[in-house]
């Protein structure tokens, strides 16, 4: 029994026939769905594959007792179960993290305010504005790129903290610092591999926060390779764009900046 595995689309799920699929994507831009010959590589390809701005259920396929043992049908579920390493069952729930920073006269100033957001939802108590000069005790000067790769730290550490005491939430989180996501996703291999220089020979600024977020990164990873998750997504989202949560992640940092040094 072939099964389609729709990522992103109209609706997300998985589903056995073609023409459900195919409604499924018809007319969503930048829809991702692909044809699997079992269920568990659907699953994976679609936890892999699928991003959300709010916290999302998944809808699998499950046996309908009350038809023909091969018949499948769609059914929802916002708590999924997914297979563990260790054979076990765990729940899991998805939702979503928004990161930013901020740095007044940036890269004029050789003091300037700067601060951090971290936003998990409205009047949440994780979501935090925190000044840099409470956490950053190097001596650099304050730039923005430092204030989101802090940001990014921060939300890193608390998945990490959440998952070593039991916890069953799969995050994404955002951000909207191109340089922040492609330092960890991409470039710091090639840093790793040149011993921390960059492509001309010079030591690759912010190697210190970067490094730090790479270890809790790999952290993180095995934690949700463990819960058979994959690795967690940190995603692009474009900034000053009307993404509500970005504009909350701003409006943080800049609440952290106005702390600064105080």
């Amino acid at each position: 029994m072939p099964y389609y595995a729709v990522a992103k689309g109209n609706s997300r799920g998985i589903f056995n026939n073609w023409d459900d699929c195919k409604r499924s994507v018809s007319g969503y831009k930048g829809a991702s769905f692909k044809k699997f010959s079992s269920e568990s590589a659907a699953k994976a390809f679609i936890i892999e594959n699928s991003s959300s701005s709010n916290t999302y259920s998944l809808s699998f396929l499950s046996k309908s007792s009350s038809h023909d043992p091969d018949s499948y049908s769609s059914s929802s579920h916002s708590s999924p179960s997914y297979q563990s390493k260790d054979g076990s069952s765990t729940k899991q729930e998805s939702a979503d993290i928004y990161v930013d920073g901020a740095c007044r006269g940036n890269g004029k100033d050789s003091n300037p305010p700067s601060g951090y957001g971290v936003y998990y939802g409205a009047n949440l108590e994780k979501n935090a504005a925190i000044p840099l000069s409470r956490v950053d005790k190097s001596g650099a000067r304050p730039t923005n790129q430092r204030a989101e790769l802090y940001a990014m730290k921060h939300a890193l550490e608390d998945i990490n903290k959440e998952l070593a005491n039991g916890g069953s939430t799969k995050y994404t989180i955002h951000t909207d610092s191109q340089y922040t996501q492609k330092s960890l996703n991409e470039w710091s291999n090639t840093w790793s591999r040149n011993g921390w220089k960059n492509s001309k020979g010079q030591p690759v600024a912010n190697s210190d926060i970067i490094k730090d977020s790479l270890k809790l990164l790999n952290d993180v990873n095995l934690k949700y390779q463990e819960k058979g998750w994959g690795k967690i997504d940190i995603a692009y989202v474009k900034g000053h764009a009307g993404n509500h949560g970005n504009e909350q992640a701003d409006r943080l940092a800049n609440l952290g900046a106005d702390s600064y040094g105080k």
